[in-house]
């Protein structure tokens, strides 16, 4: 899988192939053509980088927005659209989707698993202020297109 890392660079959701690793990074869910579509930047969390006993993706959601604004001319600022992180805590090996709370779904909750190769067991979500409070809002089954 490749690690997406410059500003231009995104994933959307794409097909849970179960060999592939597990990762950690950054998503929105952004409304297209009516329906919740996933965004991300990832990376395998084994290349993830370390921070304290977390591996997590080192791009943050205001550096890596600019330039995924643009290229899929979205609307508004990365604090707008809900969004969250998901990282792994390698002392307790498990993963950790922190998601702004209209995110709490099943259908989004399975995207974000099978967007980042997530196994079910040992993942947890987690509401996060930091990753609340986005001005608009998502509804419907999230979209799971192929990688671009």
């Amino acid at each position: 899988m490749n690690s997406f890392r410059k500003p231009t660079g995104f994933r959307k959701s794409e097909t849970h192939r179960p060999q592939q690793t597990p990762c950690v990074g950054i998503f929105w869910f952004v409304m297209q053509a009516g329906r919740p579509e996933l965004l991300t930047c990832q990376t395998p969390w084994r290349d993830a980088e370390d921070y304290g006993d977390f591996k997590t993706e080192a791009m943050a959601h205001y550096d890596f927005w600019p330039g995924l604004r643009e290229r899929l001319k979205l609307v508004g600022e990365y604090e707008d659209w809900p969004r969250g992180r998901v990282v792994y805590h390698v002392r307790d090996a498990v993963f950790t989707a922190y998601i702004d709370r209209q995110l709490s779904g099943d259908g989004f909750r399975a995207a974000i698993l099978e967007a980042f190769h997530l196994p079910p067991e040992p993942t947890r979500f987690a509401f996060d202020a930091h990753y609340s409070g986005a001005k608009f809002k998502v509804s419907g089954r999230p979209v799971r297109a192929s990688a671009s």
